[in-house]
């Protein structure tokens, strides 16, 4: 496979240097806006548009059987931001890749993946202040090179007879590429095919921000916990093991003190993993709330009887297997009440759609208020959450996107949640 990098102003610009070095045959399989220019790292200079182009040896060799496929046809761009009217409004029919063409694919692609991880390493050892920029751009072009791989192979199979005009199979790939089901993508740019006019079908950005208006009317969101109406906000946090429930109460909490200037306390029911407790009376100890442990509903009442006096009651449980029914048996003992409790689902963004569709169906057999989604700073993709918002129809309350408390949390924005599949901001 022949892969090759450019730097430019435009899409276009891309697509005739690509046609000219690699043939009509080639494919744009990433691209991403980068600095160049004065300053360290570029930083400085002007924003263009890498793209990163392929041409299979075997297509290169083939003999030419049919006509060249128009600028879209090779423009499966990832969070492009053009800023000009694109010029045509062909369109462009959904073609399927074969499980040949998808191994010829893979092979290359693989052994770019081990050369970035190798690269990064080499960076990490050999200077620690080289600066993270680099390290990170790295880390974000393996992301999407690995994505690469699973979409190459998913869609080795796949319906032919999607045609759209250019701008919306271009968004239309975007995001499926970021994560969102094949199902609901399409159903978005079909529904979008219907509402835009032929004039405006032309305009990326018209096109772009149209399709972001629609995904803000499908997914929901709590403004953190402002949404309950009690004078006492009692909130647990329950979900599977590793998602970050620990550290999302503690978040909560000084969220709660230093934002709003309320008077919180902290429980945990967490009494089988003795580490985990010593990190919230830790943590409990640094933004100076009480901690009570309990262990079972009768304790638990007790324990936010005692806290009458308190403005919020978070509660932080132990991870819970949705497959270990003793478990979630005792877990709804406690917690499956409707009204003076707000359970709040804690998932990660790293989990894959089949695991977090198990989970909230386990979990859901009590009463789920709103979803927390963790480690956005460990995932490439955020279509999943689309995909949850769509089955499940439950509001986002929080993103956290790191370790740190009180700072790696944020209140879910439908604006934010958008940003993160469609690329809207160009961050």
């Amino acid at each position: 496979m022949d892969l090759k990098r450019y730097r430019v102003n435009n899409i276009q610009e891309a697509l005739q240097l690509i046609k000219k070095d690699l043939g009509p045959e080639a494919v744009i399989v990433s691209t991403r806006q980068v600095k160049e220019g004065k300053g360290t790292f570029g930083l400085f200079g002007k924003t263009v548009l890498e793209v990163t182009a392929a041409l299979d040896q075997e297509q290169k060799s083939a003999p030419a059987k049919t006509p060249p496929p128009t600028q879209a046809a090779a423009a499966v761009a990832y969070g492009i931001k053009d800023q000009e009217t694109q010029p045509s409004s062909n369109v462009v029919p959904f073609r399927s890749t074969s499980t040949k063409d998808s191994q010829s694919l893979i092979l290359p692609i693989q052994k770019d993946v081990q050369e970035l991880k190798e690269s990064i390493d080499e960076i990490k050892i050999k200077t620690a202040t080289y600066g993270d920029h680099v390290i990170n751009q790295l880390k974000h072009e393996l992301g999407e090179m690995r994505h690469m791989l699973h979409m190459i192979v998913s869609q080795s199979v796949h319906h032919d007879d999607l045609h759209l005009p250019e701008n919306l199979m271009i968004l239309f790939q975007q995001m499926k590429f970021g994560g969102l089901e094949e199902k609901f993508a399409r159903r978005v740019v079909l529904e979008a095919q219907k509402n835009i006019s032929e004039e405006d079908l032309q305009n990326f950005s018209y096109v772009k921000i149209f399709l972001a208006r629609m995904l803000m009317k499908i997914i929901k969101t709590t403004n953190g916990i402002e949404n309950i109406e009690q004078s006492q906000k009692i909130v647990s946090l329950i979900g599977p093991t590793g998602v970050g429930k620990t550290t999302t109460a503690a978040k909560i909490c000084s969220e709660q003190i230093l934002q709003y200037k309320r008077k919180v306390a902290l429980i945990t029911v967490d009494t089988m993993r003795i580490a985990a407790v010593e990190q919230l009376r830790a943590y409990a100890k640094v933004i100076n709330v009480p901690l009570s442990i309990v262990s079972d509903k009768v304790e638990l009442d007790r324990a936010i009887s005692s806290y009458a006096d308190y403005d919020v009651i978070v509660i932080d449980t132990g991870g819970c297997s949705q497959r270990d029914e003793t478990q979630m048996f005792e877990l709804r003992d406690i917690f499956d009440e409707r009204g003076r409790l707000h359970n709040i689902l804690v998932l990660s963004a790293t989990t894959k759609d089949s695991d977090t569709n198990e989970i909230t169906r386990k979990f859901g057999s009590m009463p789920l208020d709103s979803i927390v989604f963790t480690k956005l700073d460990e995932s490439s993709s955020y279509g999943s959450i689309f995909n949850h918002a769509i089955r499940f129809k439950k509001p986002v309350s929080y993103l956290t996107t790191g370790q740190n408390v009180p700072e790696d949390i944020e209140l879910a924005t439908k604006e934010r949640l958008v940003d993160l599949l469609l690329h809207i901001s160009g961050s």
